[in-house]
């Protein structure tokens, strides 16, 4: 709220904006991301449970969205792409994190960077080629998967998770002045991370295209973590609570803003997406208490 209001009042201008966010995306949480998976103990094998509820669930999702967009809508394929998104990519970092780590604690930092470590590694590959074919018709596959592969490994977020990881595995231990700074910076990325967010909205609160964005908020803030939630209980049988819980949390968070950033980048759906940041935010205040409040 007080980044929102800042923003709106002209307090904080949007070059301040882009600088916090980008500190928050490109400094703060790899550092979080490098401490925390340094000194955690991490599952013996890989949770291919786990990582197919979630994925599996919002594949569910994707698909859901991109058929009810041409049904009601017949919007282009790339309109369907970017409302389907819109429905299925989480806000896991800026919202995600601070609520989840604040709600649950250490117990949940395994299962939360695990979903949040491949979170980009599946959906946006998967997001810029549908885009791709969408704005080609056909093909350039190797050039789009080769832009992708350098925009992973150049990724702060995947270069602190892996380095986390490399540490966890050769059992090395940070150097007391890089982990006192990695300590620091990985405390402000909530308050950072919560005041960029409410910036954020402020330049997304116009012109909402009422026809579309209420069923897109329906599908992430409800329908997502639904479908979630049956496929790790009922499909994969995940016994761990907290595990279910994180996954839930995740899929329930509202939409991220990387929709409106593949939007702008293709030009195409920026009023749905930016609405659907918006909305799903606001929808969520009262959805991510409900949930809290049934799992605490």
């Amino acid at each position: 709220m007080v980044g929102y209001i800042s923003t709106v009042f002209g307090w904080f201008d949007q070059s301040a904006v882009r600088g916090l966010t980008r500190y928050v995306f490109d400094f703060a949480v790899p550092m979080l991301l490098l401490r925390t998976l340094a000194t955690t103990n991490l599952p013996d094998v890989i949770p291919w449970d786990y990582l197919a509820s979630y994925y599996l669930g919002t594949l569910i999702v994707l698909l859901t969205g991109i058929w009810s967009t041409r049904l009601f809508w017949k919007r282009t394929f790339s309109q369907q792409v970017i409302n389907a998104f819109s429905g299925s990519f989480s806000n896991t970092v800026l919202l995600g994190i601070p609520i989840i780590l604040l709600a649950f604690g250490e117990e949940a930092v395994v299962p939360l960077f695990i979903i949040i470590g491949t979170h980009g590694l599946i959906m946006v590959p998967l997001f810029t080629i549908m885009l791709e074919v969408g704005k080609s018709g056909k093909g350039r596959l190797i050039t789009v998967i080769a832009r992708t592969l350098y925009g992973l490994i150049s990724n702060p977020l995947i270069i602190g998770l892996l380095s986390g990881l490399a540490c966890n595995y050769f059992e090395i231990s940070l150097w007391k002045p890089v982990d006192d700074m990695a300590k620091f910076m990985g405390n402000s990325v909530t308050p950072c991370a919560l005041f960029a967010l409410g910036a954020t909205l402020a330049g997304f609160s116009k012109n909402i295209p009422w026809q579309e964005v209420p069923l897109i908020v329906i599908i992430k803030t409800i329908v997502h973590p639904l479908v979630v939630w049956a496929m790790a209980t009922l499909v994969f049988g995940i016994k761990e609570a907290i595990w279910i819980q994180v996954l839930v949390m995740l899929a329930a968070q509202p939409t991220g803003v990387n929709p409106f950033l593949f939007a702008s980048r293709y030009n195409v759906g920026q009023l749905v997406a930016s609405s659907a940041v918006f909305m799903s935010t606001i929808i969520s205040i009262f959805t991510l208490s409900l949930l809290l409040a049934f799992f605490r």
